[in-house]
């Protein structure tokens, strides 16, 4: 498994070995609750005006309109999707292994 996928699992909660695959569930919610706490100020932040992402997703919303450069908006949700593609393919395969034994 790639470093950077192990990286990410880790901080998920999840230890996939050649065997068994280890679940944190401390990590685990505590990594769900720090998303869920993130979308929560976000969409706080987009109620009150105040959010600015053009550099990352290419948002910007102010009081009286919202800006969306569907360039980078693409390449956001583009990279986005592949990171969670690896993510779940490197769980397929570790299920698919634990199967097989």
């Amino acid at each position: 498994m790639e470093k950077k996928n192990e990286e990410l699992l880790s901080r998920v909660g999840l230890q996939i070995g050649a065997e068994e695959i280890n679940i944190d569930l401390a990590k685990t919610k505590d990594f769900f609750g720090t998303m869920q706490k993130q979308f929560e100020e976000t969409a706080q932040n987009i109620s009150e005006g105040k959010i600015d992402m053009p550099e990352t997703v290419g948002i910007t919303v102010n009081e009286e309109q919202i800006h969306v450069d569907l360039n980078k908006a693409k390449s956001f949700i583009e990279d986005l999707g592949k990171k969670i593609e690896n993510f779940l393919g490197e769980i397929d395969k570790a299920v698919n292994k634990l199967d097989h034994k």
